[in-house]
């Protein structure tokens, strides 16, 4: 007997909206107990799947690239490594996947990529699209970024994040306009619940072929950016942290994420984005990293 398609959630957000605080609080819901998780990550060196280790039993990491720059390959052969691996019971049984993709993708390329993969299609079925804005920075990051429209558009449900730092609605308006078919929640502290999520998820009927090479364009194109680790030592203290990392933050920088440690033993994930006034630290309690220090991407120079 021929099994059911796996449901595939697709997660996506720019830049610093909150997508893996988010994806950390739904994946200890009993729902997600069982699920496979891809995370795409600008930069050799990744941190989320750091920060999920201790609640995922099933990740994969595509570094290096976002893969709608990249190409869709190193995600096609993920996805398939996933389910050879599944049934010839190398890795734990898995009932749903969820893709969390890099802040600045566009995430149509992959959902055609999961409906038209003649092996993809047969094995996989796109559940969701998920996209997340910050309630902080949405109004100005959709007047100025293609990428986070594009994130918008392509979503059936639309997570409006950081709800408690700043008055969400205008922003809600906003996207309602631009987007008057996806379902928009609200989340605080990053505690929007899965079986919300899960709710008002309805996928969108896909575009015609026309409709989708015009909105898509190439499969490979460029975001004009690049990632660079930074590797530390562990700090004296947080405001000796606070003060070598703060001087990166120069004009050219877009966001800054990592894990770091203080020299009394505690782990640190460090995170800014570009509309971020200060970075944020936080007490990291999972599994240490392969490597000590943070991923600043930047705006690549143009010739």
């Amino acid at each position: 007997m021929k099994s059911k398609p796996i449901p595939v959630w697709l997660l996506t957000g720019f830049l610093g909206s909150g997508k893996t605080s988010l994806l950390l609080n739904w994946l200890r819901d009993p729902a997600l107990a069982h699920a496979a998780l891809v995370i795409n990550e600008i930069g050799e060196v990744g941190m989320d799947n750091t920060l999920v280790a201790s609640v995922v039993d099933s990740a994969s990491v595509l570094t290096g690239a976002c893969v709608c720059c990249a190409g869709l390959e190193g995600l096609e052969d993920t996805l398939s490594e996933l389910w050879w691996d599944r049934l010839y019971r190398r890795r734990p049984r898995f009932d749903a996947v969820v893709i969390e993709t890099t802040g600045v993708a566009d995430p149509r390329p992959i959902q055609d990529a999961l409906r038209r993969h003649p092996f993809l299609r047969e094995r996989y079925a796109l559940q969701s699209t998920l996209s997340t804005v910050s309630a902080t920075h949405g109004c100005a990051l959709l007047g100025s970024s293609q990428e986070a429209v594009a994130q918008v558009r392509a979503a059936d449900v639309l997570i409006v994040t950081k709800t408690d730092a700043a008055d969400p609605n205008e922003l809600i308006a906003q996207l309602m306009f631009m987007h008057s078919q996806a379902h928009v929640l609200r989340s605080a502290h990053a505690g929007l619940g899965w079986r919300d999520v899960c709710k008002a998820s309805h996928p969108l009927p896909a575009q015609s072929d026309d409709a989708l090479s015009s909105s898509v364009g190439p499969a490979v194109h460029s975001h004009a950016l690049h990632a660079d680790f930074v590797s530390t030592q562990a700090f004296e203290d947080l405001a000796a942290l606070h003060a070598q990392l703060t001087s990166l933050l120069s004009g050219d920088l877009v966001r800054l994420k990592g894990i770091v440690a203080l020299k009394n033993g505690q782990m640190c994930a460090v995170q800014w984005s570009w509309l971020d006034t200060a970075l944020t630290v936080t007490v990291h309690e999972g599994v240490p990293p392969d490597q000590w220090g943070v991923t600043c991407i930047r705006q690549a120079k143009s010739h």
